[in-house]
């Protein structure tokens, strides 16, 4: 019994010892790599998440982008040019107030802007449809020269101006076939207030080119007034206005014309000759400075000459017979001298 009892006293102190502090209990131990845990945490942390990209691939990727916006433009720019095209159809089956209202908005307003080619299209129409009387004389676009048509008798060449005016210039066969050098400056079309100025000058021109420089014939000035008259009475249907002018045969004439010369005195002589040869004429003074020719029919022209600055003026009175200053001095061509100077 006493033997027993001394084993079981040793397995309980060796219990009780095994509480102690001194008792070494070792805990379950976990194996870990040989470096220290933060700096393979940080190397965790470092590590990218996708492999890197190559320079091929940056290059790949930049060239599509580029591409991409390029083709963006290219879709853009076909977009506008078929808009254009477009409305290029709009103009070509646009009747005239139509494209009056087409060049408001554009050149006038500047509403909206369209090509070049629009532009030039858009004029093209719109002066053919000023002048398209002209039809019934073969008009039809030149093709040796920018902005001009052609008709059998005449060119006319239009520009628009940076006012938005349209001036008009002519050029006229010569009495040998051949063109004259310089186109002749003939009248001014403003769209937006629908009024037209023919030149006076340009009238003035063609008599001195006719009956002075013999460049064309009267036969040739005659049916460019004729011609130029049906263009403007057209003109008038469409809703513009004129100024009195030298070249309208549709009312008589009855206004003064300011020449830059004094008329000489050989001209006056020869005109007075002229009438006291024929019984329908007279010629007589009137003033210190002013002369008075009658001719048949009522008609008059009276002559005011300016001593200070050497001017004259020519008043014209055709009573009730409508005439364009063409038409007036190819029935009196004795008169054509007045409006002519040697310069």
């Amino acid at each position: 019994m006493t033997e027993e009892k001394n084993k079981i006293n040793q397995i309980y102190d060796a219990l009780v010892e095994s509480e102690e502090p001194s008792l070494n209990i070792r805990e379950k131990e976990i194996l870990h790599p040989e470096e220290p845990m933060e700096e393979s945490i940080e190397t965790f942390k470092a590590a990218p998440s996708a492999k890197p990209v190559s320079d091929s691939s940056l290059n790949y990727y930049d060239n599509r982008n580029e591409n991409y916006q390029d083709l963006l433009r290219l879709i853009e720019d076909a977009e506008k040019e078929i808009a254009d095209l477009k409305f290029r159809k709009v103009l070509m089956e646009s009747d005239f107030p139509t494209l009056l209202d087409y060049f408001k908005k554009i050149f006038v307003d500047e509403e909206f802007s369209i090509s070049a080619i629009a532009k030039g299209a858009l004029l093209e129409y719109f002066t053919f449809e000023l002048i398209k009387p002209l039809e019934n004389y073969g008009l039809h676009l030149s093709t040796n020269d920018f902005s001009t048509w052609e008709s059998k008798h005449f060119n006319l060449s239009y520009r628009l101006t940076s006012a938005n005016v349209i001036n008009f210039s002519f050029m006229m066969p010569t009495s040998d076939g051949k063109f004259r050098n310089e186109k002749i400056k003939l009248m001014e079309v403003y769209p937006e207030s629908m009024t037209v100025t023919v030149l006076n000058d340009a009238v003035l021109t063609l008599l001195k080119d006719c009956y002075n420089k013999h460049i064309y014939t009267s036969g040739q000035n005659s049916m460019f007034s004729r011609e130029m008259n049906d263009v403007m009475a057209h003109m008038k249907e469409l809703g513009f206005d004129f100024d009195d002018n030298l070249l309208d045969n549709s009312k008589p004439l009855d206004l003064s014309v300011d020449l830059h010369h004094k008329t000489p005195i050989d001209v006056l002589d020869r005109i007075f000759i002229t009438t006291m040869n024929n019984d329908n004429y007279d010629f007589k003074k009137v003033g210190e400075h002013s002369y008075l020719v009658a001719l048949d029919g009522n008609q008059t022209v009276t002559i005011e000459q300016s001593p200070k600055d050497e001017s004259s003026s020519l008043k014209l009175n055709t009573d009730r017979k409508n005439k364009s200053l063409i038409e007036f001095f190819g029935t009196y061509p004795f008169l054509v001298p007045l409006t002519i100077t040697n310069d």
